[in-house]
């Protein structure tokens, strides 16, 4: 399988509107049209559609230069990630990308949705020594809905500007000059997203800040659904072991079990608890090669930062060495529980959760009646986690400290937000992001004084590893300081 980055921007315009000249935008020198191809595309999902709810999408198509199977998974900044595996005999998709979209199809197969099929032509935009910065692709595009017997399609033109060896730069100006010649911005981020937003539009929306007169039960099950979502959609890029994603494994299970505490308000506890239990297994799988990639990124800094004369030894070549050895271990340990039974079951049972609608009197009470008041309650418990961090008497009980400081601060900002629109949450914000720095700067010292041990014992000078070992002690110390600040804010705003 092989991936790509797609750096892109869509547009919709009229059949017989002129294309747009770009020559002079963007450092564009010459717009070189190609050949026109006929694209054939099918796109398959589950029968709820659940990658096109999450922005991913699986075709199998042919007619272009890239014939095969495509993935795309979204990533930040309107990025998204494609994965490409060659056509080979058979109709279904490949077991393969299957499996990398488990979090998101669980136990269900997808099956043919729609085919769309695309008259394509594609203008070189070429720089003045030839160099390919994009490429403008002019569709017209027919669809058609596999689910759908009115014998109708959905005929549109669309623009598509992809980015080759251009940068963003490059494509902000090419943008604002498409849009002066009449484009405007696509109404979806993908093709099929346009034929399938039907089906979409009828699903439970996803939250877009509280509601105040809605039930309560509604506004905490949009907002459980979108923790949901957010877990699944890292789910792929873990399995495909892009730099970042266990951070972002790691964030949405944060996320997601500071939604079903706030849930347990309309849902009996038995009913969360296991899950709850189920997420923290979770999330300490994943944090084994999360807190390696953070520490690993420390140290290359912390060395960068050293005067040559202090860096005493292969410190370097150790530190990727055995850290890549230990990631080795533990990104194995996480695709084996990604693949598990366990791990599909907990899925499915965080995905129903927003499904059941509790119609008893908590549920049933206005969310700006209830909110306000969980929020008030979250705050003070993580001010109270804050205090109980600044006594922990050990390092041990320190560590432990922050992992409950960092819960309970989670929780805080996700009332924050749901209680009210616009929510001021910088002083939690800040507080997460020390407790985070801190938790990585403790697990760094113990990463630390592991890779000093071996070089010793390699008869190699381990000075460089402690003398690490104590910035990050000290900066430990330093971020402290700071919670205890933020606390004091805290317990001010609190009272305002």
């Amino acid at each position: 399988m092989k991936t790509h980055l797609e750096i892109e921007a869509k547009y919709d315009v009229a059949d017989g509107h002129p294309l747009p000249d770009l020559v002079g935008a963007g450092g564009v020198d010459a717009m070189v049209a190609q050949a026109e191809l006929v694209l054939t595309a099918t796109y398959f999902d589950t029968a709820d559609l659940s990658l096109a709810a999450a922005g991913a999408t699986l075709r199998r198509r042919t007619g272009g230069t890239d014939d095969g199977w495509h993935l795309k998974l979204p990533l930040a900044d309107g990025e998204r990630l494609e994965v490409h595996r060659g056509l080979g005999r058979g109709q279904s998709p490949p077991t393969a990308l299957v499996a990398l979209v488990r979090g998101l199809v669980r136990s269900n197969r997808p099956e043919a949705v729609a085919t769309l099929v695309t008259r394509r032509t594609v203008h070189h935009l070429l720089d003045p020594a030839g160099l390919v910065l994009a490429e403008l692709a002019d569709d017209s595009v027919t669809a058609e809905r596999h689910d759908v017997h009115d014998g109708q399609s959905l005929v549109w033109r669309e623009l598509e500007i992809e980015l080759v060896d251009g940068d963003r730069a490059i494509l902000a100006e090419l943008d604002v000059a498409v849009r002066a010649g009449g484009a405007i911005p696509a109404a979806g981020a993908s093709k099929v997203g346009r034929v399938l937003d039907a089906s979409l539009a009828a699903a439970p929306p996803r939250l877009e800040g509280s509601r105040r007169k809605a039930p309560v039960g509604a506004v905490l099950g949009a907002g459980l659904r979108q923790a949901v979502l957010d877990l699944s959609a890292a789910d792929p890029l873990v399995r495909l072991d892009r730099a970042g994603a266990p951070a972002r494994m790691r964030a949405a299970v944060q996320r997601l079990r500071a939604a079903l505490a706030l849930q347990r308000q309309v849902l009996p506890d038995e009913v969360t608890a296991s899950v709850r239990a189920e997420l923290a297994w979770l999330d300490t799988v994943v944090a084994g090669v999360e807190e390696l990639d953070t520490a690993a990124v420390r140290i290359r800094s912390g060395l960068a930062e050293l005067p040559g004369e202090l860096v005493l030894g292969p410190v370097g070549r150790r530190a990727d060495r055995e850290l890549a050895a230990v990631r080795r271990t533990a990104l194995a340990a996480v695709r084996e529980a990604l693949d598990s039974p366990r791990y599909l079951d907990v899925l499915e049972r965080v995905a129903d959760l927003p499904t059941r609608a509790p119609t008893d009197a908590a549920a049933a009470g206005r969310s700006g009646d209830v909110l306000p008041d969980l929020a008030e309650r979250a705050v003070r418990r993580a001010e109270r986690r804050l205090e109980q961090l600044r006594r922990a008497q050990s390092a041990e009980e320190r560590r432990w400290q922050v992992r409950g400081a960092q819960r309970a601060v989670e929780r805080a900002r996700y009332a924050e937000l749901l209680a009210s629109d616009g929510a001021d949450t910088t002083v939690l914000d800040e507080a997460a992001a020390a407790l985070r720095d801190l938790d990585a700067g403790t697990q760094t010292q113990v990463v630390l004084r592991d890779l000093a041990v071996q070089a010793q014992l390699a008869g190699e000078n381990g000075f460089t590893f402690g003398l690490l070992h104590g910035l990050e002690h000290r900066h430990a110390t330093e971020q402290q300081r700071r919670l205890r600040s933020l606390r004091k804010q805290l317990k001010r705003l609190r009272k305002v």
